[in-house]
């Protein structure tokens, strides 16, 4: 059987709700200030995925059961997004309750499959023991092996079962969390963007997806906010969103529309504020008058 190559850090069932009617958007490289291409339009599957990044390599050869993995994780959270796109804020998105830690779980997903959250894991990892981590090698007398324990810790291929692990294990930590869950129809006139790390915290260290507060864009015309909030959600805020998602970008932005990030980019010259100002002064301040 063949093995998948590309791995996706954000599914390309996800991009989709990003793109043009022709099923593509613009990629726009941070780093170098440009589009790509010259704003040559690209297909989801084309970006954000790092090859063989799930691949487990063993004495037996390699093996993509890890993708397999998140492919099923994915396909349930497909189902439930695809209701929210097609339903509106008159009947709650088509959701209720008990959907709304499913989409906890998947930005979880999203966030321990960031690349850019490599280092937090294997910090991580290093710091704690494997019983710490929530595993533990025993022998046939059901005695902990801590010598083994250690040598599978320090294997270079644990990290990437771990990650899948720790984000299975946040549905559990974030089992007593009584944030509330909202999710807000964004306007249709304003063009698409996704960020290649595209939640927002209201901090920037010692994250915790199952407790913290966040914004995350379900799609172009969705978002999913985890605060508790008392008032209507202030559509204004959605510039402010959309350019923290461009500011926080680590290599490519996806659009729909190039003039946008110019005028994203223009936005942010005329305030010259740094991430944190931007959204613990101006987003984070009007949220909490919620």
């Amino acid at each position: 059987m063949n093995q998948s190559q590309k791995h996706h850090s954000l599914p390309v069932f996800y991009l989709k709700g990003f793109t043009e009617k022709n099923g593509q958007f613009k990629i726009f490289n941070v780093q170098r200030k440009e589009f790509k291409q010259k704003g040559k339009y690209f297909s989801p599957s084309t970006h954000f995925y790092i090859l063989k990044d799930n691949t487990i390599t063993t004495d037996f050869g390699e093996d993509d059961f890890m993708e397999k993995l998140y492919e099923k994780i994915d396909n349930n959270f497909a189902k439930i997004l695809q209701i929210i796109n097609a339903n509106n804020y008159e009947n709650k998105f088509g959701v209720n309750e008990n959907d709304m830690p499913y989409i906890n779980n998947f930005v979880s997903q999203i966030y321990w499959r960031s690349p850019f959250n490599k280092n937090i894991i294997q910090d991580y990892i290093k710091k704690y023991k494997l019983k710490e981590l929530g595993l533990k090698i025993v022998d046939n007398q059901g005695n902990h092996n801590e010598e083994l324990s250690e040598r599978f810790k320090n294997e270079p291929e644990f990290y990437k079962t771990y990650k899948l692990y720790n984000s299975l294990l946040d549905s559990i930590r974030g089992s007593n969390c009584r944030t509330q869950y909202h999710i807000f129809g964004r306007p249709k006139e304003l063009p698409s963007i996704c960020s290649d790390f595209p939640i927002i915290f209201n901090k920037n260290s010692a994250i915790k997806v199952y407790e913290d507060d966040y914004i995350f864009p379900l799609s172009q015309n969705r978002i999913f906010v985890k605060r508790n909030l008392t008032q209507k959600f202030n559509h204004q805020l959605h510039y402010l969103i959309d350019l923290i998602s461009l500011k926080q970008s680590i290599n490519y932005v996806a659009t729909s529309d190039e003039s946008y990030i110019d005028f994203l980019i223009k936005l942010d010259k005329e305030n010259n504020c740094t991430i944190e100002e931007i959204y613990l002064t101006n987003l984070y301040k009007i949220l909490i008058q919620f």
